[in-house]
Order: structure tokens, then C-alpha cells, then sequence
């Protein structure tokens, strides 16, 4: 009997015929411990390579049908592995922006925006104030937490306060890093806090503000003298006086965003005299504002008015009280001039007569 050929023998071990077959390289083996150490010898991973050029006569069996199934399959499974990493596990993105994602610009958008959304963009549009929105998932966009107010019919504005003697910065209303234990707490002091301010009101309607009802009980009993001083004050005057002196020494600066960075930080001054909406007219921000409030009047190295700006880039000011100032002034000048004018015709006028 004649030896069978080498080429119809396993490839590893030249023994037994074939009976598994490498979808990568077509390499026959006779049993798994040859499979593997085909795989070792020529760095194989053993899986079909899709990209590979097939015969139009094997695409049209059964087995082409299978591949081209199976690398669809895979696909569809990578994609769903990928958009659960990124909605579930991370949290970059919600699976409805991922949904508006996946349908594109063909896509059926709502007629009528959130409620609060469309309040919030209102005023924006009407103040002329320009929101930049950072990337969803980004630390920006996952602590701004400012929302509509449906019963007082404004916005709860989310505030980045920043304090030159401190080194890190106070969100006004950052509650997602607390724990359930520190939630309790909480929930339970603001409890407290309203409890204890109703009763305070309630006192107050009871006795009214001008009231003092505890006077004859300070009156000595034996000379009839009064211990308490005669002048009344009002509720407002005792909370002022309540409010440590220091307070009203600070000033507060609004940061510019979206400056040339061979400038320093731009800050606007405020008033703390007048509500922040006011004061954010025609201004820009980074998804909410970032207030930096320091003791002295001076700026530090690393900061820059935005007046020195403006005058450094020639631009116009974008506050709307210092461009009527300059309007005024503009129009007292002109006044000014026109005055001069009109007083030398008349001299003119009488020189002639």
C-alpha cells in the first residue's frame, strides 16, 4: 500500500489526516494540541479575516451566508456593547441624546420644548445672554444644576463662587457627591430651618412687630425705673445689625470666558447691590457663572480688568450702563459744541447788523 502524500496529512505533526481547518490561514490540523500549536508557531489568533478576497462560487453556498451573518452579528454586538459602555457605565451621554444621535438630522424632533428649558431660554433670548454648553459627560456640563423656578417664575442660577484666600471653589447648589446617610442629615436640617422660621413668623404676627410686650416685667418694682432703652427697632434694622461688618467689604468680579489666552483672566466688577440677572445682560457664559470675590480692591497678577481689556483689543463695551455713560457724554459734547456754534453765529449775525 502506497504512503499518502504529505500535503494530505496534518500539517503540525505529519501523521493523522485533517480534520479541523484555520479560518484564518486555512491551516489543516488533525486535533486541538496541533491546532494550538499552529496558532504559537505563526502568531495565528484564528479568526476569519472579513477583508479577505472570496471567489464568487463560495459566496453563494451556505458557509459564505454564515460569514457574512456572522461579521453583520458582530457588529450589531460591538455597537451595543459600545453605546452600553457610554450610557450606563460611564455616563457620558443619556440614551436619549444617543437615540437623537443614532437617527441623525431626518430625525422627528418635539414641537414644544420642557417647560423650564423654554423659560430659561426666554430670558436668555430677552437679556441677551449667551450660554456656551460644554460636552456632554464633561465635569462643566454635570455640575451645572441651574433650572426654572415655577413658583417664583425665575431662574435658580448654579454659581461657581471662588475666594482668592481659599484654594478650591464652592458650587451653591453641588448636592450629587453626598452619600444617602448625608442626604438624611440634610433633608433633616433644612426640616429644622423651616420648622424654626415658622414659629419665629408666627411669634411675630402674634406680638406684632412694634410690640413689646415684655416691657412691665422689666420695670424695677421698687423705684419704678425701665431697663430697656425707649426707641423700638423694626425686624430689618436687628437682622442688619446681625451681619458681621466684614461682609460688606468684599467685592465681587464676574469671569469672562472665551478670551484670547495671552491675556490673563478677564473679570467684570459687580454690584452686590442689584440682582445678578441684571448684571449678566449681554454677557457670556460658561454653562453657569463663575463669581470671584476678594477682600481687597485690587487685582491680583493673574487677573485683568475687562475696561484695560477692551481698551488693550479696541473693542466696545458690552456693559450697557458704561455705553449709555459714554452716549451721554457723547451728547453733552455734541451739546457742548453745537451751544458754541449757535452762540458765534449770533455774534456774527450782530457784528454784521
Amino acid at each position: 500500500m502506497a504512503d499518502p502524500l504529505l500535503s494530505t496529512l496534518c500539517s503540525i505533526c505529519h501523521i493523522n489526516t485533517p480534520k479541523y481547518t484555520c479560518p484564518r490561514c486555512s491551516v489543516n490540523t488533525c486535533s486541538l494540541p496541533c491546532s494550538r500549536r499552529h496558532k504559537l508557531w505563526s502568531s495565528c489568533n484564528g479568526v476569519r479575516d472579513p477583508t479577505v478576497f472570496v471567489p464568487k462560487s463560495q459566496l453563494a453556498t451556505p458557509s459564505g451566508i454564515d460569514h457574512d451573518y456572522n461579521f453583520l452579528h458582530s457588529i450589531e454586538h460591538r455597537k451595543g456593547r459600545s453605546e452600553k459602555e457610554i450610557v450606563e457605565n460611564r455616563r457620558l451621554v443619556k440614551e436619549s441624546e444617543l437615540k437623537a444621535a443614532r437617527e441623525g438630522e431626518d430625525r422627528r424632533r418635539p414641537k414644544n420644548a420642557p417647560e423650564g428649558e423654554a423659560c430659561i431660554n426666554r430670558i436668555l433670548l430677552a437679556y441677551k445672554i449667551r450660554v456656551y454648553r460644554a460636552p456632554s459627560g464633561m465635569k462643566r456640563n454635570t455640575e451645572n444644576t441651574t433650572n426654572w423656578s415655577k413658583k417664583q417664575r425665575d431662574i435658580n442660577w448654579q454659581v461657581e463662587w471662588i475666594r482668592d484666600s481659599d484654594s478650591g471653589r464652592l458650587l451653591e447648589k453641588a448636592r450629587s457627591n453626598l452619600t444617602s446617610a448625608q442626604k438624611n442629615i440634610e433633608k433633616k436640617r433644612k426640616l429644622g430651618q423651616i420648622k424654626e422660621r415658622y414659629t419665629k413668623r408666627m411669634k411675630l404676627e402674634h406680638e406684632g412687630k412694634h410690640e413689646m410686650t415684655t416691657i412691665p416685667r422689666l420695670q424695677c418694682s421698687s423705684t419704678g425705673a425701665w431697663n430697656v432703652p425707649q426707641r423700638l427697632f423694626a425686624a430689618g434694622e436687628v437682622e442688619q445689625d446681625e451681619v458681621p461688618a466684614w461682609i460688606f467689604s468684599l467685592h465681587f468680579y464676574l469671569h469672562r470666558p472665551n478670551t484670547p489666552s495671552t491675556f490673563p483672566k478677564i473679570l467684570v466688577p459687580l454690584d452686590p447691590s442689584k440682582p445678578l440677572l441684571d448684571q449678566l445682560r449681554k454677557r457670556e457664559l460658561m454653562e453657569f457663572p463663575t463669581i470671584y470675590v476678594r477682600e481687597q480692591d485690587t487685582l491680583p497678577e493673574n487677573c485683568m480688568l475687562e475696561k484695560d481689556f477692551l481698551k488693550a483689543t479696541g473693542q466696545e463695551p458690552t456693559n450697557p450702563d458704561e455705553q449709555s455713560s459714554s452716549s451721554e457724554e457723547e451728547s453733552d459734547d455734541d451739546s457742548s459744541t453745537s451751544g458754541s456754534d449757535s452762540s458765534g453765529s449770533e455774534m456774527e449775525e450782530g457784528e454784521v447788523r
